[in-house]
């Protein structure tokens, strides 16, 4: 008997453009100073910076940035579809 293989199908993952922008709003609605922002998410602040400069965070730095962001009340700020949910 052979093995099953299973087959997973990747969609592909709308990432908004603006999210530098949305960072900055985030950052200012929620009182932060990017150097306070880093700690809280306990990063470096370069990968802030690189954030900024448009490098999208990993899956693992964007889902403790979105739990901040539910915590504080501000997750439409990061995604405003959020403002539906």
């Amino acid at each position: 008997m052979g093995r099953q293989r299973w087959v997973y199908r990747v969609e592909p993952c709308h990432f908004p453009e603006d999210f530098p922008q949305r960072l900055v709003r985030f950052k200012e609605a929620a009182g932060y100073s990017w150097r306070g922002l880093a700690r809280e998410l306990r990063i470096d602040i370069r990968l802030i910076k690189r954030w900024r400069n448009g490098v999208r965070p990993d899956s693992a730095h964007l889902v403790a940035l979105l739990g901040l962001a539910a915590r504080l009340g501000l997750l439409h700020l990061l995604l405003p579809e959020a403002g539906s949910i």
